[in-house]
This record gives structure tokens, sequence and C-alpha cells, in this order.
């Protein structure tokens, strides 16, 4: 049927219809199969009375008009909102009591009237916006039995807002085709099929688009299969928007040409990138200036007329088909692989839409006439392109199987040649294991040497901090026990005296004598408790195992130390001789620290300022006054300590170096290099504090700990 319609259309300036139109009247006198299209003689007037139904009413002031025109062309319609058209036919003798068939599309919302007669509804007609429907028969036949009157009227009760001056975009306002019930039904039917044809297409499309487009999220590497995807998905939008125009009333009309007008031409940018990609084409300006026209495409077809102009998508997808025929056949000519299939598939696709689909080249109405050998040339590219791709994919998986063989091969061959090296290994190694055998106990052997050595110097650090302390406690006990042997040597001769004036009987002599050797006698025991207090301490800290902490106040044990060191040293050297400055903080809390570690970490400390002062003090002139002083601060978290002399200083080049174990300035004999590295870690690992350096060579040097308040 579709054929013949279409036949029907290209000698139709050759058929007469007996359809006679005049300004106000057509005369039918016989129907042709192709229908009778009712788009002459109409005319229209604003507003709403029922009683303009009426066949003989006059409407000689009415306007004359053509309904058929889309939306846009009728401003008096859309401004109206609600109104009537008017159309007189005189019919002739045969077809007077025929029953005939409206094949009815529309924008708007109407009443069909017939000689006064209501005869159809089409959606709700209604001057308000809120309250009227919309609706499009679609071409649905509607079926109607003629008067035997020679003149009847037909009357269409018409609305349509002006706030809907975007809807339907391009449809015509109200457009009527007369022809026999049988031609009308045969036409629907095909209308009809022509959208299961489309969703089939669609489908096919959209199963293409998601399938290229998992292989893209597989393989980035390959672009084509990102354009495919694409292509084939905005083609599927495409068709779908002529099933949904069909499934959907004319609401939603401009939204689907919406959807239409910038599917189409972002699915031929992407055909022809994906064409392009195929074939390896360089993307030169001819390239450039074809996208740039097809993106402009868009806001053109919103601009473009439907009444009268032709489709701008139309010729620039010729363009863009000829631009894809020229680069498959400069392919072809290349000898490259698959251009000759392809130039093959796309002059099918071409053929089929010339010789099916000519009307919509040539300015017709692509409607029913759209058969499904145009479908298939939408198609076919797609397909073809697929294809060439699945060919090249299997064309890839052979020849990853051949390099798989050879793979293989070259494994077996590699492996015979690794057991061989192996073997070779396997001898060498036993060679390199009694080899290894032999270093490694020669080397256990230098460091159990190593580490007896260090242990010995660790030990001799230890006396030699033993001895320094020892001067010390021997001095500070010296001292104490000078008064209790000088007081007792006193007593013994005051005692003497004591007898003489009791035998002389000088008893008031004799009492004071005695009141002498009283006070003595507490002087005595008054040294004697202080040199039982320095033991006593002594002891205490000794006694202390190493991983014990104590509260410990921080300022007794800094000054106890810094005089044993004084002491200590001025023992060895009568010369010496050196101010020591304290300034401690009254409110130090006590916390809780190995006293045995802290004592030694400023034992070594003090020992090192005092031995910096007294160097400094051999070389310079008798100005020079050495200075020890040390100070202590508390803050809400911890302890700071800082021991500061204005001795030698510590050169820059050895600064890093002091804190390293068995690293000393000291002459050979006087120092282990243990001292500050045991400091170190006493201060860092064993109590979680800080020690930092600061030291001019020449001037002095300053070192500030920091001790955590637990």
């Amino acid at each position: 049927m579709g054929k013949l319609l279409f036949i029907l259309w290209l000698f139709m300036p050759f058929v007469t219809f007996s359809a006679i139109t005049s300004d106000s009247v057509i005369t039918i006198n016989n129907i042709p199969q192709a229908g009778i299209p009712l788009n002459k003689g109409w005319k229209f007037h604003t507003g709403d009375d029922k009683t303009w139904a009426v066949p003989d009413y006059n409407d000689d002031n009415w306007q004359g008009i053509n309904p058929s025109k889309p939306i846009k062309f009728l401003p008096k319609v859309r401004e109206a909102q609600i109104g009537w058209f008017r159309l007189k036919l005189i019919v002739g003798r045969a077809l007077r009591g025929k029953t005939v068939a409206f094949s009815i599309n529309q924008i708007g919302a109407s009443e069909i009237y017939l000689n006064g007669k209501l005869i159809r509804q089409y959606g709700i007609v209604n001057s308000s916006f809120k309250l009227e429907q919309l609706y499009d028969p679609k071409g649905q036949p509607l079926t109607i039995q003629l008067d035997d009157k020679p003149e009847q009227v037909l009357a269409i009760r018409y609305s349509y807002n002006k706030q809907n001056v975007y809807i339907g975009y391009g449809q015509d306002a109200f457009n009527i085709l007369m022809t026999w019930p049988a031609d009308a039904w045969d036409n629907f039917t095909d209308y009809f099929n022509s959208f299961a044809n489309r969703s089939i297409v669609f489908g096919v499309f959209l199963i293409l688009s998601i399938l290229h487009l998992f292989i893209y999220l597989s393989y980035r590497e390959r672009k084509i299969y990102l354009y495919l995807s694409l292509y084939t998905f905005f083609q599927a939008c495409a068709f779908s928007t002529a099933l949904a125009s069909y499934l959907y009333s004319s609401n939603s009309t401009f939204f689907f040409s919406t959807i239409f007008s910038i599917s189409a031409p972002l699915g031929q940018i992407f055909f022809l990138f994906t064409v392009y990609e195929l074939f390896n084409q360089p993307k030169k300006a001819w390239f450039r200036l074809l996208v740039l026209l097809c993106i402009l495409v868009i806001p053109f077809e919103f601009l473009k007329d439907y009444g009268t102009d032709q489709r701008i998508l139309d010729p620039f997808g010729m363009l863009i088909y000829i631009e894809i025929i020229r680069v498959s056949v400069i392919s072809w000519r290349r000898k490259q692989p698959d251009a000759l299939l392809f130039l093959l598939g796309q002059s099918i696709a071409l053929f089929f839409f010339f010789l099916f689909s000519p009307v919509s080249f040539f300015g017709g109405q692509p409607g029913i006439f759209i058969s499904i050998e145009v479908d298939i040339a939408f198609l076919t590219p797609a397909v073809v392109i697929s294809i060439l791709l699945a060919r090249e994919f299997v064309h890839s998986n052979i020849a990853l199987k051949q390099q798989l063989v050879e793979v293989e091969k070259l494994s077996e061959k590699s492996l015979e040649q690794e057991l061989e090296k192996q073997q070779i290994l396997a001898s060498q190694n036993e060679v390199l294991e009694k080899q290894v055998e032999k270093r490694t106990t020669e080397l256990s052997q230098s460091l159990t040497n190593l580490k007896q050595a260090q242990a010995q110097l660790i030990q001799a650090e230890k006396m030699a901090s033993l001895g320094e302390l020892t001067a010390g406690i021997a001095h500070e006990i010296q001292n104490p026990l000078n008064f209790v042997n000088n007081f007792s040597e006193v007593n013994t001769e005051m005692i003497d005296d004591l007898e003489s004036e009791l035998k002389s009987g000088n008893i008031n002599e004799a009492l004071a004598i005695a009141a002498d050797i009283k006070e003595n006698e507490q002087k005595i025991n008054h040294h004697g408790k202080r040199a039982d207090g320095i033991v006593k301490g002594m002891l205490q800290h000794s006694r202390a195992r190493s991983s014990d902490k104590a509260l410990i106040n921080i300022n007794a044990l800094a000054d106890e130390f810094m005089r044993l060191s004084y002491h200590g040293l001025k023992s060895n050297d009568k010369t010496f001789n050196a101010e020591m400055i304290t300034c401690f903080d009254p409110r130090l809390p006590q916390i809780k620290v190995i006293g045995q570690d802290i004592g030694r970490v400023f034992l070594n400390l003090f020992n090192n300022a005092f031995y910096a002062v007294n160097q400094k003090a051999k070389v310079t002139e008798t100005s020079y006054k050495p200075e020890v002083y040390i100070s202590t601060l508390a803050d809400d978290k911890s302890i700071i300590i800082k021991v500061k002399d204005n001795g030698i200083g510590i050169p820059n080049g050895i600064k890093d170096k002091i804190m390293q174990p068995f690293f000393t300035t000291k002459p050979t004999g006087e120092g282990t290099g243990l001292g500050l590295s045991l400091t170190y870690d006493m201060i860092v690992k064993g109590h979680g504090g800080n020690i930092i350096i600061d030291s001019t060579e020449g001037e002095g040097s300053e070192f500030t700990i920091t001790l955590p308040i637990n």
C-alpha cells in the first residue's frame, strides 16, 4: 500500500480528483484512492458560539484561512485561543449518503460537527489554558455518513491557547484528509506498522550502543568503540522520537522534536568521527569545518520553517555521507583493509535511501511513505562498522593465538635453558654457601670481639665516671671528717685542762671548759651526720635499678652532681677553679625519672663543661673567668634544663658527630667517647625527652634538655 501511495504521489500533478475549489466552497464528485486533502475554502472566526455549527449560518463576513498550516503561521488562531472553522462542501450525486472517512491530524483540541451534529471530540476545547486538553488523533480514521443533501457544512470548534506557543513547533494546526474508509484504515495500518519497524531499529541501535560502550570501557585504547557507541546512541534517540510522538499526546511534541533536532546532528558528527577513526584518516581543516557546520545545524533546526522551508538536516546529512564516501574511496585506493566492504555497505544504504524515501529529499513530507527499507538504510552503516570491528577482533584473536603458540615454544626453550642455568647455579651456590659460611664465621668472631671491646669501653666509661664521682664524694666527705677530727683533738686537750682545773678547785673555769667541750661535741655530731647523709644519698642512687622510676627533685639532683663533678676535677688538678652559677625554678615539680641515669647525664654534662672552661683557662690570659651555669624551668608539659659554659666551644665541623658513640675530642686515655652518646640515649630513648646543642667555637656551649612531666 505504501509503494502504491508513493507512485500516486509521483504522478499527483497529472491526476484529477474531481475536487473543484473556489474561495469558499469545495465541490467533490469522486474520491481517489489517495484521498482529498481538505485544506481550501475554510473560514475562521474568533469566539465561541454553538450556533455557528448550524449549516445555514451566514459566515460571509468570516476570514478565509488554511488551517493545515503550522500554528506559528496562524497568528489569529493562536491569539484567539478559541474559535470556529467552517467549510462548505458541494457533494456530487454519487457520494451523497455514502460512508467516508476523515483522517485528522491536529495540534490543539477540537469538536467536529457535520451539518450541525457533533460527530467527534478530540481533547477538551476550552479557552482556559488550565482546563484545555490537547489531543492529536494522528490520522486515525473517523468514519461518517454523508447526508443526501448536495450542500453540506463541516464545522470545527477549535482551541489552542497562546501559552502553548512553543508546543508542537512546526506541526499543522488542523489537517484533514477525506478518503474511503477501507483506504483510510489501510493507510493508518501502514502508518502504525512503520512504528513497529522503527521500534526494531531503535532496539538494534540501543543494543549496539551499549555493546560498544562496554567494549570501550574494557579497551580504552580504541576510541572508535566510544565514537560508534555515541553514534548509535544518538541514532537510537532520534528513532525514539518517532515512537514517542505516536505514544504521547501533542503536548509532548515539542519535547520530542527537540530531542530529534539535537540527536540527529550529533549522531552524524560521531558517525564522521567513527569513519575517520576506522581508516586512521587525519582530521584536517575540512573535517573540523564539517563538525562546526554540523553543530550549527542544531540551532537552525529550531529556526527553520516547517511549512515552506526544506529540511536543513537532510542536505547536510548528504554532505556528511559524501565526505564519508570520499574517505572510504581514498582508503580503498590505499588498499586499507575492509575499506571496500565499508564502501559497499554505504552504497547499499544510499541506494535504499534514495529509492524508498525520495520525499525526504525532494521537498515532500515524510510520514507513512517511510518504509522499512529506509530504516535499513539508517541501520546499515552501524551494522557494517560493527561487522568490520568484529572481523578485526577475530583477526586479532587469531594473531594472538599464533603469538601464544610461539610464546609457548619459546617458553619451553627458555625453560630448558633455565634448568641448565639452575644446575649451574646450584653448583655455584654450594661453593658460595661454603664461602659465605666461612665468612660468616669470621664476621661472627669479629662481631664478638667488637662487642667485647664495646663492653670494655662502656665499662671504662663507667669506671671513669665512677672515679670522678668517687673523687667528688671523697672531697665532699673529707670536709666534715676534718671537722670531726679537729674537734675531737681539741676536746681531748680540753678534757686534760678540765681535769687540771677540777684538781685545782677552779669550779667556774671547769664549767666553762665543759661547756666548750659540749659545743664541740655538737659540731662533731653535726658534721658526722652531714657525712652520713652524703653516703646515704650516694647509696640510694647506686641501689636503684636502672629500670625503676621514682619521683626526683631535679633541682637538688643537679646541684649535688654539679658539686661532685667540680670537686672530682679539682681533686685531680689543684690549680683548677671555676664559678658555679645556679638558677633553679623553685616551682619545679618532682618528676618520675631513673635517678641514676639522670645523675649520670648531669655528671657527663658538668664534666664536659668544667673540662671546657679548664682547657680555655690554660690558654687564656688571667682576665678570663671560668663559669659553668645551670638553670631549670617548668612549663605545662615539660621541664627544661640548660647547662651552659664559657669554655672552648665545639667546632662546626664536629657538631653532628659529638653524639656518636666513641667520638671524642679529648686526648687518648682521657675520654672514651661514650659520655654524650649515653646521655642522648638516656634522655631521648630512656625518658622520651630531647637534647639540643648550641655552641660557638671559642665562646662556649649550651646543652638544653627537655624532660616530659609525667
